[in-house]
């Protein structure tokens, strides 16, 4: 029997050739030496490789429903910190307007050898009682439209809304702002805000903008397509005041969606008061960003007055201020104000 060579020993040979049968391998050396070597066959465990995946996939529905739960949850405080941060802004300034004297000769005086801008925002009423909802358009990175010198609409909603906001404060009114600064704050959010801080009425400020025609020009307001007769008489009053304020044209009162009549804004639509959506000149023109750059405090006051006529009209306060109206002020043609209400 031959004797039996070590791994070593083999290795010192040359491999002659190779060969396969099956699973086992031959490999021949140059002295006659012949290694055998044998392969198993290895199994595949599909039923196990079958589970873990059903394991996989369970697991990452479930991590997938926990993150959509916890963003849920998320999207829920951050409304209501919102809510309640309004409410208690405005009550402040109620009881910050209610606790001011009234404004003496001397004072007068004094304001009136100011500025024109600053003796246009003075105020035409006092001590009125009721509650407004200022919804500055976009923000954070909603910037909305853009001027020629890049500047955004996001800023300029909020320029003008804190402004409106000074005036009304001016007046007595209490304030509800959405947004106080630049973050973004959903339509939903903004609904929600004025509808649980039960405004009786709610303003939204916007640019206009068009891209193929730098000649279009002037300002509009958006209610409801229903066309109830506060909003639209809220829409009116303001566009009125705009008017005398100095715009570049009054393009009308319009009702529900720009191109689509039969659409509505949702801010238009999910708000339970007398609304509208102000669009305070074009981005796009020269003439009307010049306007704005000037007579921002002349349109804080003009929509602040045009706002508080309305109240007047529709009984909600008398010229003095006092609150004629138990409750909040709800719209008089809105769907969801039938549905909810």
């Amino acid at each position: 029997m031959a004797e039996r060579q070590t791994a070593e020993q083999i290795a010192e040979h040359r491999v002659v050739s190779v060969q396969w049968q099956g699973r086992t391998k031959y490999t021949y050396y140059d002295d006659g030496i012949v290694k055998i070597t044998r392969y198993k066959k290895r199994k595949i465990y599909w039923g196990r490789i079958f589970a873990a995946l059903v394991i996989f996939v369970l697991l990452a529905a479930g991590i997938v429903q926990l993150i959509k739960a916890a963003l849920t949850a998320f999207a829920n405080d951050k409304t209501e910190i919102q809510v309640n941060s309004s409410l208690a802004a405005a009550t402040s300034s109620a009881e910050e307007s209610a606790a001011e004297p009234a404004v003496t000769d001397e004072s007068s005086a004094a304001e009136s050898s100011s500025s024109t801008a600053d003796s246009a925002a003075e105020p035409a009423y006092s001590n009125m009682n009721l509650t407004v909802c200022i919804d500055p358009g976009h923000g954070d990175y909603d910037k909305g439209a853009v001027t020629s010198d890049e500047k955004y609409e996001s800023d300029q909603d909020l320029e003008i809304g804190l402004k409106v906001k000074e005036y009304l404060e001016s007046c007595g009114v209490s304030v509800i702002m959405t947004r106080s600064e630049d973050v973004q704050v959903s339509l939903s959010e903004r609904c929600a805000i004025a509808n649980q801080g039960s405004a009786d009425f709610f303003v939204s400020l916007h640019r206009n903008s068009v891209s193929d025609n730098a000649s279009e020009s002037g300002v509009e307001i958006w209610v409801n397509s229903n066309q109830p007769q506060y909003d639209t008489a809220l829409a009116q009053n303001i566009l009125t005041a705009l008017g005398t304020a100095g715009i570049s044209q009054d393009r009308g009162v319009k009702y529900g969606y720009s191109g689509w009549s039969d659409q509505n804004y949702q801010v238009n639509m999910d708000t339970v008061m007398p609304s509208c959506l102000i669009e305070l000149g074009f981005m796009t023109n020269d003439t009307d960003n010049e306007l704005f750059e000037t007579k921002q405090t002349e349109y804080a006051k003009a929509i602040g007055d045009g706002i508080i006529k309305t109240a007047i009209d529709l009984g909600v306060c008398a010229e003095d201020g006092t609150r004629k109206l138990s409750e909040q002020l709800l719209s008089d043609g809105k769907a969801n104000v039938t549905q909810q209400y």
